[in-house]
């Protein structure tokens, strides 16, 4: 018993002392390696003439603006998230993607919420789809500009057409 106290005693020693001798290691380079790092990135300067890396199509698509709401009005499953996915890569802003009030909905339609017939047909020629918007003027102060309801013709659109 003697003899496994003092192989303890001894295994316990060594580790004690490789723990202070890493600690003392990392203490080391912290403290003296840390001024010679402080000048590397104190010289380093960021050129003032950096490329544009956007593409045109990048640039066209952040400069859309146009704020988009989309209902589910066929009651397949997953319809409204797909086209959600579909327009952000297009360029749009989706605010809400949700159910209609209800699912009996045979075609797609555009709602335009403001007066600008440039945002329907910029919509429907991304959807592929008719220019032939409903003006909803009830609310002036509405959320956003144009709410896509979609149809049970849903597989015409770009989204789903492959499938």
């Amino acid at each position: 018993m003697a003899i496994e106290a003092k192989l303890l005693n001894r295994i316990l020693n060594i580790l004690i002392i490789f723990i202070l001798v890493l600690v003392g290691f990392f203490v080391y380079s912290a403290l003296v390696d840390r001024p010679a790092r402080l000048r590397e990135f104190a010289r380093v300067e960021i050129p003032r003439d950096i490329p544009e890396m956007r593409t045109a199509a990048q640039s066209e698509e952040e400069a859309l603006h146009i704020v988009v709401r989309v209902l589910n009005g066929c009651g397949v499953s997953g319809v409204a998230y797909k086209l959600r996915e579909y327009l952000l890569t297009q360029g749009f802003d989706v605010v809400e993607t949700t159910n209609a009030e209800h699912f009996n909905y045979e075609k797609t339609i555009i709602y335009l919420h403001r007066n600008d017939f440039q945002v329907a047909k910029l919509v429907s020629d991304r959807l592929r789809m008719a220019n032939n918007p409903f003006l909803d003027n009830r609310t002036p102060e509405y959320p956003c500009d144009v709410t896509i309801v979609i149809g049970k013709d849903y597989q015409m659109l770009p989204p789903f057409a492959n499938e």
